[in-house]
């Protein structure tokens, strides 16, 4: 069975997990580029493919040998060399735009690929679940959908927006025949379910809530304009409330009648008498 389909989460590791992954991939980026080498170096003096296969041999002995490589899963490695391997039937096959497989630099986005065999999903809650990484232990990630499916394959990655951990499921569906007609740009939106590029007027979903459902919102409605109602109200009366009482302290201060000012004397340097005086009260004529 192969993926037919995607899966993505945002994970979120703790510190210990997310230095151990940082590590492992950069040594899976090490590991692409050393490969590839190999790869480039005996086509080019002798003419032969090496392939995966005789790759993960030399993977097992040089895991014994560099401790380095030997705390990478050897799932892990093994993985990379298959996706090795088909970056290079891609870039065999005429129908495919795939390019030369490239070496990775350091800044390149890490990711850690991991057979399906090797992982295990546990549904922690409606919103939570967690992932048993070989060497690692349990990953929790956010379930913002359903897997729906058999999982395939599954790679860690970072990227600017955080840690992520992507499934490739077999559904079990088959993608649907083309029906001859020319391609279409669609624009979903939240008034207009949908705007076609061929067509001139939008797309509209038929109502979907029941009579109960809808009476129930036109209830929520109601009470929420009663609320905004309520809250300019009394924003509106407290403030005319404010601006009434500073005319009445005004008007019974009176002419010639000295109106106190108070100052805050923290941290403030200390004044003379007459300074002070001056300073508090003032007499308007």
């Amino acid at each position: 069975m192969k993926a037919d389909a995607g899966r993505r989460y945002r994970a979120y590791p703790t510190g210990e997990q997310e230095s151990v992954l940082t590590r492992w991939g950069h040594t899976g980026r090490a590991l692409w580029n050393v490969a590839l080498e190999q790869r480039v170096y005996l086509y080019q003096q002798r003419g032969y493919t090496l392939r995966a296969v005789e790759q993960c041999k030399h993977l097992t002995a040089a895991r014994a040998e560099l401790d380095w490589l030997g705390d990478l899963p050897a799932q892990a490695g093994q993985q990379i060399l298959r996706r090795l391997d088909a970056a290079y039937d891609n870039f065999w096959n005429p129908d495919h735009p795939a390019r030369f497989p490239a070496r990775k630099k350091r800044g390149h986005r890490l990711s850690i690929p991991f057979p399906g065999q090797a992982v295990e999903v546990r549904k922690l809650n409606r919103k939570w679940a967690e992932v048993r990484i070989p060497k690692l232990g349990r990953l929790r990630f956010r379930l913002s959908r359903a897997i729906g499916g058999t999982i395939r394959n599954a790679t860690i990655s970072r990227d600017g927006n955080g840690w992520h951990i992507s499934f490739g499921v077999h559904t079990g569906t088959r993608p649907a025949a083309p029906n001859g007609k020319p391609g279409c740009g669609v624009d979903f939106g939240v008034c207009a379910s949908a705007y076609i590029s061929t067509e001139s007027a939008p797309r509209l979903m038929p109502p979907s809530l029941t009579d109960s459902e809808k009476k129930r919102l036109k209830h929520l409605e109601q009470r929420k304009a009663r609320q905004v109602t309520y809250a300019r109200n009394t924003t509106e009366g407290s403030t005319a409330a404010a601006c009434a009482g500073r005319s009445r302290t005004s008007a019974s201060s009176g002419p010639g009648r000295p109106i106190a000012v108070r100052t805050s004397r923290t941290n403030s340097p200390p004044t003379s008498p007459k300074t002070t005086a001056g300073s508090v009260s003032r007499t308007f004529a």
